[in-house]
């Protein structure tokens, strides 16, 4: 039996290391819309941009790891400073020096008079930018205590301190050999001073747009089926350039270096599909199918949309309330019944005493069916309250029609890769797209 095991674990150990051996991909993407302090105004599309980020480097890149970081859900999934710094570091200590790592952002940012850049996280103060933000230097030197050597970072966020933004098929790349490419970068969405401008049409921002059409394919210049990260870069500047012209809007995204690249980085897998993520219908949340299920029954429009958890709790209370009224309706049915079928005593000489007989005979059916009465007119005037609030709560407590997720629930995506890798991606939300 001894013989046996060891002759197991020499067959089956050299299998594990080689599986360990080959190079992973991270990444990390992190979307603030909201932000607790007024003076720093709402984004409409940092989640959707987020959100589309993350379905994409999982979809087409590969990805063995996604982090994401985006409002509504857990207290710990929120992207406050103390949540980004501590998931980001838990992301690194799971990480190899020769493994990709690439970080996105989107939200607000300033920069200092020493040209150092500051991601604002929802916790962020606006009167103490600098203290309650997080450097982009900050996290490169994380990411280089950790010894990686491929890290790219894709910001999308204005860079002056005055102004917001504008108002405006899966295939695994395991094939591929990273060993010699060598790469810390940076790619801003702008250039300091300028604004970051959103897209009405898609709902995400310019700069997030033009990484999703790249990273599904454009980029790939060549025709080599793979997008690497200087033929994105590529084409989202030009691409950029050719929209300020078009739009009469000037955003100028760049560049920076932090180290000699060797060689260039794939990011994810050409598919070019026939309608972009950026380009797909815009969730609804206001469809008239929707809006016709929760006027027929409360909750079930918001069930159906995607806020599953608040339309079960109105569908829930409007239906005892419905089977509440029933009963009340019963009761003041038998009521009446009783009442109308009540026998008193005829009338005669001693009016007196056949009116005193009478009522006591006859009043207490009809002190019941008026309480009945009460009680159904209450449950239904309840029933109707709750209805309006319904109608109240579908039209103006609704998700954002720009926002691209619709149900509100956590899970996690597992699958098991090439080689015996562990494909792992971490979302908070399902998306519809």
């Amino acid at each position: 039996m001894k013989s046996k095991f060891l002759i197991f674990l020499f067959l089956t150990i050299p299998t594990f290391l080689a599986a360990d051996s080959n190079p992973k991909r991270f990444g990390f993407v992190v979307g603030v819309s909201e932000y607790k302090e007024l003076a720093l105004g709402d984004l409409k599309t940092a989640k959707s941009d987020a959100l589309g980020m993350t379905k994409i480097l999982f979809s087409y890149g590969s990805y063995n790891r996604i982090q994401t970081l985006v409002q509504e859900g857990s207290v710990n999934s929120t992207p406050t400073k103390y949540n980004i710094l501590s998931h980001f570091e838990a992301l690194l200590e799971e990480t190899n020096p020769e493994d990709l790592f690439v970080f996105y952002f989107s939200g607000h940012g300033v920069v200092d008079y020493n040209d150092r850049v500051y991601l604002l996280p929802e916790d962020a103060n606006p009167l103490k930018p600098f203290e309650t933000g997080i450097a982009v230097e900050q996290l490169l030197e994380m990411t280089k205590k950790a010894k990686l050597k491929r890290v790219v970072f894709f910001i999308d966020a204005c860079r002056n301190p005055d102004d917001g933004k504008g108002e405006e098929g899966r295939k695994y790349l395991e094939g591929s050999n990273f060993r010699d490419s060598e790469i810390v970068s940076v790619f801003y969405s702008t250039k300091v001073g300028y604004s970051s401008y959103e897209d009405p049409k898609s709902g995400y921002g310019v700069f997030t747009k033009f990484l999703i059409y790249g990273l599904e394919g454009r980029a790939d210049s060549n025709y080599n089926g793979e997008v690497s990260y200087s033929e994105l870069s590529n084409y989202v500047i030009s691409s950029l350039r050719e929209w300020s012209k078009t739009n009469q809007k000037l955003q100028k995204p760049y560049t920076k270096e932090y180290a000699e690249k060797s060689e260039d980085t794939i990011l994810t897998y050409a598919v070019n599909p026939e309608t972009s993520l950026a380009d797909a219908p815009l969730f609804n949340p206001y469809n008239p199918t929707y809006a016709f299920r929760s006027f027929l029954f409360p909750g079930w429009g918001q069930y159906a949309r995607g806020q599953e958890d608040k339309g079960k709790i109105i569908m829930s209370i409007f239906a005892l309330g419905v089977l509440y009224a029933g009963y009340q309706y019963n009761t003041y049915r038998n009521d009446k019944a009783a009442y109308e079928s009540a026998v008193g005593i005829p009338p005669n000489s001693r009016v007196t005493e056949t009116v005193a007989l009478n009522y006591y005979l006859i009043e207490p059916y009809r002190q019941r069916m008026e309480t009945s009465r009460t009680n159904l007119s209450q449950a239904l005037t309840a029933l109707l309250v709750l209805w309006s609030a319904n109608v109240f709560d579908f039209y103006l407590l609704g998700p954002n029609p720009k926002e691209k997720s619709g149900v509100l629930l956590e899970f996690h995506l597992e699958n098991q890769g090439y080689m015996g890798m562990d494909r792992i991606g971490k979302l908070g939300y399902a998306m519809q797209f």
